[in-house]
């Protein structure tokens, strides 16, 4: 079959890479013919009148490629709405629309009225809707949409790999490491809780490790931050080095409907973490029993202290959490999926 797959950005975008970019060679090697276009420039995080021209420019390309596909997969893409009706025309194409994000509450004013037409278009046109966040099932089950749900995926065989070598060459002692990977859109998640770690810092051997950022708008009295570069190699080789991940949501209505991808990776990677109790996150520790949940924006300071001295159930948590990685998360179970959906 001829397979068109338009990402929201090209592979250094995490949900792009998890979802689309690293499934292509996967593809070619079941026979399928395989084009694929990102719809964001590289870098880009809003749209300017240069990223517009961009977009306009390949658009045209992107409906021809929709029009000589048989399978289309659109990763939080809203840009071809106005053209899905396409697929009805000759070769009867399934349409698959697959998304981590809140696509449908981004921005405000004319911006967010424009993205929720372009999300009920693009949901309505396809044949199939896959999200991260269960709380759009309902949603879109009501509108009699197909739609089924699928956390990450996450490479769980190569973080498992990486964290088997981590764990082979620790030294035993030395301080506890907390850690985090995200990018400088996502550190404001995660700023409310540095002064809460500079106090712990008085009393425990902990240190901080930021992957993504290259400075934060908090001074430290107490904890040492180490702030390391992003790239897709170091991710596998840093993220298991964590004793704890961290993931934190605001009170925001938009952020229950978040994706997790920072989870699935600390999962992969036999890292215990520690969550905001709602959204997306509520429903991963809920289902694997994983995880040190924290209730209210207050309780970080008291959860943090009892997951550090929690010696034992991190140690569960690192193994359990492979475990439930690889059985739920891992790229082979989401090819499986992703094949029934598309009618591969």
């Amino acid at each position: 079959m001829k397979v068109f797959a338009l990402a929201v950005g090209d592979r250094t975008r995490a949900s792009s890479r998890l979802r689309v970019w690293d499934h292509l060679d996967w593809l070619r090697t079941q026979g399928h013919t395989v084009r694929a276009e990102h719809a964001m420039p590289v870098g880009a995080q809003k749209i300017t009148p240069a990223v517009a021209w961009w977009i306009l420019s390949r658009w045209p390309g992107w409906v021809w490629s929709l029009l000589w596909a048989d399978r289309v997969l659109i990763q939080e893409c809203l840009l071809l709405a106005p053209v899905l009706w396409l697929k009805r025309l000759g070769t009867r194409r399934q349409v698959l629309f697959d998304f981590s994000d809140p696509v449908d509450t981004i921005g405000q004013g004319l911006r967010n009225r424009l993205q929720r037409l372009g999300f009920g278009l693009t949901t309505g046109h396809a044949d199939h809707v896959m999200v991260e966040n269960k709380s759009y099932l309902d949603d879109l089950r009501r509108r009699g949409l197909a739609a089924s749900q699928f956390y990450g995926p996450v490479d769980a065989e190569r973080y498992g790999q990486a964290a088997a070598q981590v764990q082979a060459g620790k030294p035993a002692g030395g301080p506890l490491r907390i850690g985090w990977t995200g990018s400088p859109g996502t550190l404001s998640f995660i700023t409310p809780l540095f002064p809460a770690l500079d106090t712990l810092a008085q009393r425990h051997a902990i240190t901080l490790m930021l992957i993504g950022v290259q400075s934060v708008p908090y001074t430290f009295r107490h904890l040492q931050v180490d702030l390391v570069p992003w790239t897709e190699a170091g991710e596998f080789e840093q993220v298991p080095t964590f004793d704890l991940g961290l993931f934190a949501l605001d009170e925001s209505p938009k952020s229950a409907r978040r994706g997790a991808g920072k989870l699935f990776v600390y999962m992969a990677s036999g890292v215990p973490f520690i969550a905001t109790d709602r959204g997306i996150a509520h429903d991963l520790m809920a289902e694997s029993g994983l995880g040190f949940g924290v209730p209210t924006p207050a309780d970080w300071g008291a959860v943090l202290e009892r997951a550090i001295g929690d010696t034992a159930g991190r140690a569960h948590m690192s193994t359990a959490g492979r475990q439930y990685a690889m059985a739920h998360m891992s790229y082979q179970r989401y090819r499986q999926v992703l094949s029934a959906d598309l009618r591969l």
